[in-house]
């Protein structure tokens, strides 16, 4: 039909290629409405015979028998079927049989809305398969993405794909009930109209081609309208999450006015933006009713003339009147319908573009989301019984890898990176901010990949180790601390599932956790709230800390671990640090100093490169930017 024309638009392929799982469900929709296009079909054809009934036995008194048909269908000289002939032989048994008939209309009528039904449940059924596919997907390839390609998307948007571009498309699919009710309507009552009268239909089909043109000019522009109003939405969403997150910062530089002003130039864009498709959605409907009238009032000109002539029936005219206005009906329904799949194809553009991103290298395909794994992540090794001994062996890095990209990659974030953490090893990493003491660590757990050079585990280099493998054998406790919304139980617990509550106890403790959670009227299963906002910043921490604790791998990595907490605190908690390092390979960032006078090696960063190496004590007698940095702390 109009809706589905053939196009070179592989996002349209794409889209129609992705719905192949639920052909069988599409097919039984399509056989609910074959029946449901049958019932109007045999509802109207009792109609116009009882009309044609009717006018037999209009006046007659019933002196001799007069005889009706019903189901008459006669195609001049090449076929005809004669139907049923019931004899009428007094007012009460005419009176009967058009009850009967009127009892068999309202049969059909039921049995059509239990159809309706069916078709209408089966497509919505579809709908919210396709959603809870596309969401789980879409959820999938942003988890395994990397880093480096999420950080270049803003989190607005990201969210609007999952939530917004999927719920556009479920909704389409939900609709296409009432689609394949008209796709198979309607070449069915032009069949049945073609064969009582071509002339008749032949003006109606006069009509189509307009209608068609008109539906796919003015789809094109509600599609190009829906694609600015999503890419706004996410412009919506990515202030939202701002504001929410800033919030401390808006009120405290006293700035509501300006957030406000800005959110509403965003906000008045996207509803200029869905005015103008509101506008275009709105002009196709009445286009198509006027163009169905004007269809309707011809063929009712030269039924006029038929019936005048003796071509047409009294109830041929009637029903055929009807057949051509009910035929305009599902038209108009695939016009309005067509508004709602350009809008679709706008969201399918944006979800086919997460859903190509790429997973990061060597990465276990667990779930079932992706294609098939790569014969690299099967074959990947799996590190097992390791000792911790951790090489770095001249790593360089920039996050633009892109080789057309010069400038960024002549200005690298690594520089030639060259050292070595023996197995149990305590290795400190120092220096001004921005010198890529984080990202160092970054890349020892493939958060992002070298640039050149390799690293190794044990002699055994990490870009030949799968993923989950390396990830499992270091402890990470991070810069910016991050709970999820749950309980205390659950955040710590969440280092190594599985736990026992005994276990996650004991970590606590050891992190210095256990006196705080106690205090709390719930203990372990007290919410904390989104991101933790419940939780003061060094509680927050040590929960974090206690959750690295928990996981027990030989390789820790602590990058500003003790930031959040208070003089106190930190004193507690070195004694259990400096248990949990011992017989582990441990990195430690830190700008307090104090914190990594008792590591067994301390690397000196700036700008990407290593400037000093060696013990607190080693580097204070060199004099250098080490001894610099001491004595700024001290002042």
């Amino acid at each position: 039909m109009l809706l589905f024309k053939k196009t070179k638009n592989p996002t349209f392929t794409r889209f129609i290629r992705y719905h192949t799982p639920y052909i069988g469900s599409i097919l039984l929709a399509m056989a609910f409405a074959l029946v449901i296009a049958v019932c109007e079909l045999g509802a109207l054809r009792i109609f116009i015979d009882t009309v044609d009934a009717l006018k037999a036995v209009d006046g007659n008194r019933f002196d001799e028998p007069v005889s009706v048909r019903y189901f008459q269908f006669q195609h001049e000289d090449t076929f005809t079927f004669e139907g049923f002939e019931i004899t009428l032989t007094d007012p009460d048994a005419a009176l009967k049989v058009f009850l009967w008939f009127l009892g068999g209309m309202l049969t059909l009528i039921f049995i059509k809305g239990f159809f309706v039904y069916g078709n209408d449940y089966v497509m919505a059924r579809v709908g919210h398969k396709l959603a809870f596919r596309l969401r789980n997907a879409l959820y999938q390839r942003i988890v395994s993405a990397p880093l480096g390609v999420l950080r270049e998307e803003r989190t607005g948007d990201l969210m609007t794909r999952i939530t917004d571009d999927v719920r556009v498309w479920q909704t389409l699919v939900a609709a296409m009930a009432n689609i394949i009710r008209a796709v198979v309507l309607v070449p069915l009552f032009l069949f049945v109209m073609l064969i009582k009268s071509f002339e008749l239909t032949f003006f109606v089909l006069l009509i189509l081609p307009l209608i068609a043109f008109l539906i796919t000019t003015i789809g094109r522009r509600i599609r190009g309208a829906s694609t600015e109003i999503q890419q706004q939405s996410a412009d919506i969403y990515s202030q939202l999450k701002e504001t929410l997150t800033g919030i401390k910062i808006i009120k405290s530089f006293t700035s509501e006015y300006t957030e406000s002003k800005r959110f509403r130039t965003i906000n008045w864009n996207q509803y200029c933006s869905a005015i103008r498709r509101a506008r275009f959605a709105a002009l196709l409907p009445p286009t198509i009713e006027w163009l169905g009238a004007l269809g309707l009032a011809t063929v009712f000109g030269f039924g006029c003339w038929q019936v005048i002539t003796g071509q047409l029936s009294i109830g041929w005219f009637i029903g055929y009147i009807a057949m051509v206005g009910w035929m305009f009906k599902p038209i108009k329904t695939i016009g309005n319908v067509n508004s709602a799949l350009q809008q679709c194809l706008s969201s399918a553009e944006r979800i086919f573009y997460l859903l190509d991103f790429g997973a990061e290298a060597n990465q276990q395909n667990d779930t079932g989301a992706h294609d098939a794994p790569t014969e690299k992540s099967t074959n990947g090794i799996e590190l097992k019984n390791i000792h911790g001994a951790v090489t770095f062996q001249n790593v360089s890095f920039s996050y633009s890898q892109d080789p057309e990209n010069r400038q960024a990659a002549a200005k690298p974030v690594i520089d030639n990176v060259t050292f070595e953490a023996k197995p149990g090893e305590v290795i400190a990493l120092v220096g001004p901010s921005g010198s890529g003491k984080t990202t160092l660590l970054n890349l020892l757990l493939r958060f992002y990949e070298v640039g050149s050079g390799q690293i190794l585990i044990d002699d055994v280099p990490i870009s030949e180790v799968k993923l989950a493998s390396l990830r499992q054998n270091i402890a990470l406790v991070p810069q910016d601390t991050f709970l999820f919304d749950g309980t205390i139980l659950e955040n710590v617990g969440y280092g190594a599932p599985g736990a026992t509550d005994a276990a996650i106890v004991a970590a606590a403790k050891r992190a210095n956790a256990h006196e705080f959670i106690t205090r709390i009227p719930e203990g372990y299963a007290a919410p904390i709230g989104e991101a933790g906002l419940k939780l003061s910043g060094g509680e927050q921490q040590r929960l974090s800390i206690a959750r690295a604790l928990l996981k027990d791998a030989p390789i820790l990595v602590l990058d500003e671990a003790t930031s959040s907490l208070d003089t106190q605190s930190e004193a507690l908690i070195q004694e259990s640090l400096a248990n949990l390092m011992e017989g582990r390979t441990s990195f430690i960032i830190a700008h307090r100093l104090s914190t990594v006078v008792r590591a067994d090696k301390i690397l000196v960063i700036k700008s990407g490169e290593i400037l000093e190496i060696g013990t607190h004590e080693t580097l204070l007698a060199k004099g250098g930017l080490y001894k610099k940095l001491c004595e700024m702390q001290l002042s």
